[in-house]
């Protein structure tokens, strides 16, 4: 099972090496190719592409995500539409202190509240875009999240009532209890086929951000 994890992370390198020419990526947008699972996860795959599985736990106010977003993030979808691996993202809540807690819950409910499949990418990453210092209180304010939906196609109407739902919110709970179940002590947590992966090198055709590995954000 190693041999074949360090297969797999090698080939997502090589693969989008700049050094060797990319293969060309199928004609589909990525956002044509996201499910919105009951959950509250998110699979990116190609119909019929099961395995092997890359899954990214995340939480919206965490720097160190933002960064593996800008980076490894973009060569998983790379690989993604190249029918490579199926793209498994799971939103969580890891902090628990104020006021870290808060700003992430509100993102995280946010997320929850785009039932668009197609929208719900480009809202993810306005999230990250946007995302407030760690320690800003009220980050991540309602009107600013709205105007996140606004921007990015997402229909407004009743997105404020879902932000502010208790359903809502009972859900984005749930899903960080989830990740916590399944051993996750940190953001970001990367896995293939359920074993974790070195995420803090740069992959193939992704740009370092800085020369000393990142810290994951973990539950404080």
């Amino acid at each position: 099972m190693l041999v074949a994890l360090a297969v797999i992370v090698v080939s997502l390198a090589a693969n989008l090496s700049p050094q060797q020419p990319a293969a060309p990526a199928r004609a589909d947008a990525i956002e044509q190719l996201v499910t919105l699972r009951p959950d509250g996860s998110v699979m990116v795959a190609r119909p019929g592409v099961v395995r092997p599985v890359l899954e990214v736990y995340e939480d919206f106010q965490c720097p160190v995500c933002q960064e593996f977003e800008r980076g490894n993030g973009k060569v998983a979808r790379q690989a993604v539409l190249r029918g490579e691996i199926a793209l498994l993202i799971h939103p969580m809540t890891i902090f628990s202190d104020s006021p870290m807690h808060e700003n992430s819950h509100r993102a995280l409910s946010a997320s929850l509240c785009v039932t668009d499949p197609e929208k719900w990418l480009a809202y993810h990453d306005a999230l990250y875009a946007g995302q407030p210092e760690e320690t800003q209180d009220g980050g991540f304010a309602i009107p600013d999240l709205v105007a996140l939906a606004e921007k990015t196609g997402v229909p407004s109407a009743g997105f404020a009532e879902c932000l502010t739902s208790e359903d809502t919110s009972d859900k984005a709970d749930e899903m960080s209890r989830a990740a916590l179940r399944d051993a996750v002590q940190g953001t970001p947590t990367v896995r293939i086929d359920g074993q974790d992966i070195d995420w803090s090198a740069p992959w193939g055709g992704a740009e370092p951000e800085g020369g000393a590995k990142p810290e994951q954000a973990t539950t404080v």
